[in-house]
Parts: structure tokens; sequence; C-alpha cells
């Protein structure tokens, strides 16, 4: 007779394992009998865990305890997010997780029911990398993981008959959370003159070496300690550096009633940033339209860049591009922030949010899309990204002297990965490095953000 008990369940599946296995099956099997072997089952093992069975691509595996199966999963996630993880075959192998706590059916050495099934649609429905998680295990693992977690909302799955209250692990590091608050507390906002007498907002955190933040996309020196998107790295950054940031004409802190919005202007104010600051040459961390404006700073005064660090860069803005499909959506775009910008949920600033970072939580992406209404009025958004539209420096590539990182994710949808390679293929110093991720600034909780962190630091680190 079967039997039933409540246990916490783990669901663990290999991202893109049909994908992987057209690049031959036994290195493939071999690298993930060895994750098992040497990473996963010694771990369960420490938590009083189970393998139950593996799946081929995956695994399941039950615990005695909600808080044994969420640190298990942490644990393992955490491992395969390290830069030099050895699980390669030839890519980097990504695990998805799912969590829940249920009754099963006990049949020998095997289980099923409703807490096996349900773990698996969560893990399904993870991220590359990440963990999703029942509240219900959350609750029961207690108050200590409650700063580990972000709310996704309810979420309906197949077969399931009632929707699921889902978390999803933080997995940014504590002491770089509190770090982010502090800057977010310390930093003090200056402003300085544009010689068009636009009032600019600028900050600058952090001890060591000077870099400066070209703005990107829109911004506000108090807000972005939140973003999911320019967090991340301009915490990093300022770990190491003083990171000096400003916003841009038009949003922020910044004058709103700038009446000249061009490329042109973009680059003026970042010189003026410099001047403020005092800055004689120093290396430019530049994201999204970001990395153009730095790229023709540098090409002005190529005495006061020692370096970029470009991430989701594009030398040409949509409107400039061959594709009658980007001509249209630019034009689109344009006008739907000038009507829109303004609507209440759901609205394109939520549509932007999601394009952005598609794989923050949906804690993260709602807030950034909030945020973003207060970054900027309805008619500067349409006036200022006609002016990132229009933008094409393809002809000034070759002027540019400083060494550059080029970082751009595989999967960037608001900058495809093609727009990163036409970069680098015009700048004489440039080293490309593409990233296995769907997001157009890569946030934390994102696998391949440790790699872009040491590759970013690193780069710094050499041109300071």
């Amino acid at each position: 007779m079967n039997q039933r008990r409540l246990a916490a369940i783990l669901s663990l599946d290999v991202v893109g394992f049909s994908r992987m296995m057209q690049g031959g099956t036994k290195p493939l099997l071999k690298t993930l009998n060895t994750l098992y072997r040497d990473l996963v089952t010694p771990i369960v093992k420490q938590n009083s865990g189970r393998v139950v069975k593996l799946l081929g691509d995956g695994a399941l595996i039950e615990f005695p305890s909600a808080g044994q199966a969420l640190e298990v999963a942490v644990a393992i996630q955490t491992h395969l997010r390290l830069p030099d993880h050895p699980y390669m075959v030839p890519e980097r192998i990504q695990l998805r997780a799912g969590l829940h706590v249920g009754d099963v059916t006990v049949d020998g050495d095997d289980i099923f029911g409703d807490g096996v099934n349900i773990a698996a649609r969560l893990q399904a429905a993870a991220e590359p990398g990440g963990v999703l998680v029942s509240k219900v295990l959350c609750d029961l693992a207690g108050a200590d993981y409650a700063n580990r977690l972000y709310r996704e909302g309810l979420r309906a799955f197949k077969g399931i008959a009632q929707p699921i209250e889902v978390l999803s692990i933080n997995f940014a590091d504590e002491g770089t959370s509190k770090s982010r608050t502090d800057f977010a507390k310390t930093q003090e906002i200056q402003y300085c003159q544009t010689d068009d007498s636009i009032s600019l907002a600028w900050s600058s955190v952090g001890d060591g070496s000077p870099v400066v933040k070209a703005p990107n996309w829109i911004g506000h020196l108090e807000l972005d300690w939140r973003n999911p998107a320019v967090a991340p790295i301009c915490t990093s950054v300022a770990q190491h550096h003083r990171l000096i940031r400003f916003d841009a004409r038009l949003n922020g802190l910044s004058d709103w009633d700038a009446e000249t919005c061009t490329f042109e202007r973009f680059v003026d104010d970042l010189e003026a940033v410099f001047d403020a600051a005092s800055i004689k040459r120093a290396p430019i961390l530049a994201i999204s339209q970001g990395s153009a404006v730095a790229a023709a700073f540098a090409a002005r005064h190529p005495d006061r860049v020692s370096a970029i660090v470009m991430i989701g860069g594009f030398p040409l803005g949509r409107a400039k591009r061959t594709s009658q499909k980007d001509v249209e959506l630019a034009l689109a775009m344009k006008q739907m922030m000038a009507a829109g910008w303004d609507d209440d949920y759901p609205s394109l600033r939520d549509l932007m949010a999601q394009i952005i970072v598609p794989s923050a939580s949906q804690e993260a992406r709602q807030q950034y899309a909030e945020d973003m209404r207060k970054m900027i009025s309805p008619e500067n958004a349409g006036r200022y990204r006609d002016a990132i539209d229009q933008i094409d420096i393809r002809q000034m590539l070759s002027e540019v002297k400083a060494p550059c990182l080029v970082c751009h994710a595989t999967g960037d949808r608001m900058q495809p990965v093609e727009q990163g390679r036409l970069f680098a293929k015009g700048l004489p110093r440039a080293k490309f490095i593409a990233y296995e991720s769907s997001n157009h600034i890569i946030p934390d909780n994102d696998p391949e953000w440790p790699r872009v962190e040491r590759d970013a630091l690193a780069f710094l680190a050499e041109h300071s």
C-alpha cells in the first residue's frame, strides 16, 4: 500500500539540454554526471536530503524541511554562478530550480503527487540560473530567508487547479546590498552649468581612482540605486573606485526645460561633468546610448579618456538602420512615449522595464517602471528617444584611441547583439565579449552577472 507524507521538493533541470545535445552526447552526459556527483549530491546529503531520481537533464530531490530544501537550491545555483566553474561543454551549464512543499505519494523509492508536480512547474518557469519558490515553502522556511526573496505574484500553471503565489531568490551579496544602501544615503549631489545654461546634477561616491559614468536611457541619481539595471554595476565600480555619475538633460534631477536635445549636446554635457569633477583623465563606464556618447567624447578628447567599458551599446540608432522595421519601431516608440508615458498600469513603462531587464524579478521591474514616471516627462521622453534613435557615430569610431571593452548580451531585445559587434568592429582597440543573457543591461540575479562584474572591474583596474 502506497504511503503519503509531507515533503519539501526540489526539481532541477538543465537549461538548453536538447540544444547542447547536438554538440555531442558523451561530453555533455559526462559533465552532467560530474556535476551531480561532485556538487549536487554532496550538498543534498549535507542537508539531510535524498536524490529521488536523476532524469537525464534534471533531478528530483526531497527534504524533510523547507529550510533545508531552500538552502540547497541557493547553494547549488550560487556555485554555478561562479565565473569559472568547471562544468563546461564547452558552454557553461546552467540549471533551473523549482521548490514546493506538499503531500507526496511514496512508491518504493519514488514519489508522486501535487507536491512533485508543482515543483516541476515552478522549475520550468524559472529563469536560467534562477530559483522559483512557492510561498507555502517560503512561509515554512521562516523569516531567516525573507531578505533573500523577491515577490513574483500569482502564477497559473498547466494542470494545477489554483494559481500559486511565487517568489524568486535574490542572489545579491549582502555586503554589496549594504554598500548600495550606504551609497544612496551618503552621496552628495552637486550641480554644474553647461555652455547653454543647463543645470546638470552630478554626484560622486566611493574612493580610489575616478571612473565617470555616461548617462544611459533615462535616470535619476537617487532612484538609480534601486534600478535593477544600473545599480549592480554602479555599486561594484563604486566599491573599488571613485564613481562620478550625472543625470542627462531633460531627466532625473537635471534641468527638464532644455531647449536643445541632441547627441552633440550629450557629448558636451559629459565634458561639462568631467570639468566640474576636476577629472583630467579617467575611464568611462558607458551603458546603452552612453557607449556612443563616451566614444564620441573619447574621439574629441583622446587625452582625457583612458578606457571605456561599454555595456549594451550601439553605434547606430534605430532610425538610422537599414531595416524598415527598426525605423517604424523608432517612430512608434517616440509617439507612444509622448502620448502614454503617464498611463497607469499596464503601461509603456512596464513594457520598457520588461525589455531592459526581463530576468529581473517582477517586483524589481514594477518598481523600475514606477520610478521611470518620476525620471522624465512624457514630452521629454519623446524628445529624448528621438535623439537616441538618430545616433550614428560609425564614421568617428576609428578616431577612438582608448581601449574599449564591449560587452553585449546575446539575447538583448532592446539593442541586438549585432550592434555590439558593429561597435567592436569599428573601434581600433576593442575587446568584444558576448554573454548568454536576454537582458539589455545585466542585473545581479542574472547568472552571467558575476562574469560581467569580473570582466568590467578587471578592465577598469588595468586602465585606471
